[in-house]
């Protein structure tokens, strides 16, 4: 899905790869990583000033797009600023501080495919703004962002189907190789992991659950493993 405002229209037509992925479900969530960065004396004053940018940020995304909108930040890196050849004695004790978190908004299921487009163009835009109107201001927080992408928000809420899925794949393919004389069982399974996606469309999001099982012949006085 190539929804980045970053990337500009180079062919006429786009082949989507296959999904590989155990269920394809629709997606309920737009979601754009940020990362928002300042150069500043002291810890104290930096925080607060990219506390304010990231409030900003949330407004400008919801009044673009008309909706409620989530910005989560995730980590926070400090870093000693390097002295300059020319830098004067009170620049020497500055620090590099940068937030990175993710700004989502919903998409309702009663939205059709041109309501999630329009969604996803104005989110694109605003990103742009912000993070060009960053760069026009020296001494002010800069952003910059990743590439929006469609999501599920609650991806555990299908592990239900997930396993019967999996369940029933192993049944098949314990009958496809087995015989009646020499029938396959599972003799060893390892626990299953998180649901993954992978998104794939505005429309497409594929989940996969990943489990290992091993098939065996189980003979009569054979001991457990």
């Amino acid at each position: 899905m190539s929804l980045s405002y970053k990337e500009k229209y180079t062919s006429p037509l786009h082949e989507p790869a296959p999904v590989r992925a155990e269920l394809v479900v629709r997606p309920d969530l737009l979601r754009v990583s940020f990362s928002v960065s300042l150069e500043a004396e002291g810890i104290d004053q930096t925080l607060p000033l990219l506390q304010r940018a990231c409030e900003q940020l949330q407004r400008r995304a919801r009044e673009a797009t008309g909706t409620e909108v989530t910005l989560r930040p995730r980590d926070t890196r400090f870093n000693r600023s390097a002295p300059k050849k020319l830098s004067l004695p009170e620049d020497e004790d500055r620090t590099f501080v940068a937030v990175d978190g993710l700004l989502g908004i919903p998409l309702p299921a009663e939205l059709d495919f041109w309501a999630r487009s329009s969604r996803v163009g104005a989110l694109v835009r605003v990103c742009h703004e912000v993070e060009r109107d960053s760069r026009e201001v020296k001494k002010q927080p800069r952003f910059s962002f990743g590439t929006v992408e469609a999501f599920v928000s609650q991806p555990e809420a299908h592990r239900a189907e997930l396993l019967r899925r999996f369940v029933e794949r192993v049944r098949e393919v314990a009958t496809a190789a087995g015989s009646p004389e020499a029938p396959l069982h599972v003799v060893d399974c390892t626990p299953a992991g998180p649901v993954e996606q992978t998104p794939v469309s505005l429309e497409e999001v594929g989940l996969s659950l990943h489990v290992l099982c091993r098939l065996d012949v189980v003979r009569a006085g054979r001991p457990s493993p």
